[in-house]
């Protein structure tokens, strides 16, 4: 079992995106390679490969894998020079629906699965995910995969979806902090949040950045929710700041015209944790969540149109992407489709990267 779990993540490290490939990976290896891996005198068929991911216990399998990608961000020592409460931990948790996986349940139905995901917003590696059978279960996974970490002086942050007074509690009481979006699903807290007195708040950072075609300006707003003693808890629990963060985007194109998007956020951090750019900071890196993980599964790996639907594949595959891209991530490597082809050169190369000895 170890050896072709450790077969499939060195392929997919690879840029194997599929069983076909695994085996591939494993006929090209070489006896070296495949010495390593614990892979004894006979290269396992694809079928082989095929049958033992499938049955892999896809708990089990994300605990390991969290306890190597811990173990490796234990190791990196924080910049000289970086504020201190700017080397605050902060989990970004978000969801992806695997939209090629038509996997069946037991009522002989179809549905699509849909992962949830912790990303250190940091490094951008993934510290793990659970599965749920739709987008709209991902609320239950909140507790399921925050679990598994040690919350004390955390923050955690989450998109609208998970703005929940009981994910506020839950976080509180295990030691941590919350960043969270709000939108419609929350009517009577964004009523409140947008009835304070913005303007007479005022701008407290604002930025400017030009590229990839455009121009944007942000700015963003941050309030204390504790001048009175309940004026938090009455917004939301252990609520300590209310943020608005403004983005006007405007292509270069001649004519081209502006588009204002206004986020509302609320946080248990006070001001003394954390100031309004800071806060900003932390919310765009939220998004970045889209752009460092969801979009290089789908558009390096292919992830939307895999066909690896039976059994606990999908979610295993899924898992090797995640612990490739937090692989490359920790070596540095920015562009990971190169990265990827890097390693693809040399078979070799995937174990020196795991540090498989």
């Amino acid at each position: 079992m170890l050896a072709v779990l450790l077969l499939g993540a060195c392929a997919v490290l690879s840029g194997a995106r599929s069983f076909v490939a695994v085996a591939e990976y494993a006929h090209d290896a070489g006896r070296a390679v495949l010495a390593a891996l614990g892979v004894g005198a006979v290269v396992p068929h694809e079928s082989t490969l095929r049958r033992v991911l499938q049955q892999v216990d896809p708990s089990a399998l994300e605990a390991a894998l969290r306890s190597w990608v811990l173990a490796q961000l234990r190791t990196r020592a924080v910049p000289v020079g970086t504020p201190r409460r700017e080397q605050r931990r902060v989990l970004a948790l978000d969801g992806k629906t695997l939209r090629g996986a038509h996997v069946r349940a037991l009522d002989a139905g179809v549905y699509l699965p849909h992962l949830v995901s912790v990303l250190d917003q940091h490094s951008g590696a993934v510290l793990g995910q659970v599965g749920v059978s739709d987008k709209g279960s991902e609320v239950t996974a909140f507790t399921t995969l925050l679990d598994e970490f040690d919350l004390a002086g955390v923050l955690v942050t989450a998109d609208a979806l998970h703005t929940h007074r009981g994910h506020a509690e839950y976080l509180h009481a295990r030691g941590g902090h919350y960043l969270m979006t709000i939108k419609a699903n929350q009517p009577r807290l964004l009523a409140r949040v947008r009835a304070l007195p913005w303007t007479d708040i005022g701008v407290a950072a604002r930025e400017r950045a030009r590229g990839h075609g455009r121009v944007e300006t942000r700015t963003v707003s941050a309030v204390s929710l504790h001048p009175c003693p309940d004026r938090g808890g009455e917004f939301f629990p252990h609520a300590a700041q209310a943020i608005k963060l403004v983005r006007r985007r405007r292509p270069l194109r001649p004519g081209g015209r502006w588009k204002t998007v206004t986020v509302y956020a609320i946080t248990s951090l006070t001001g003394f944790d954390a100031d309004p750019g800071l806060l900003a900071r932390w919310i765009r890196g939220h998004w970045g969540i889209e752009n460092r993980l969801h979009w290089v599964r789908d558009v390096t790996y292919d992830e939307d149109r895999s066909a690896v639907r039976t059994g606990s594949g999908p979610q295993v595959m899924a898992a090797f992407r995640n612990l490739a891209i937090t692989a490359l991530r920790l070596s540095g490597a920015t562009n990971i489709a190169a990265a990827l082809r890097h390693h693809a050169r040399d078979t070799l190369r995937p174990l020196a990267t795991y540090k498989i000895t």
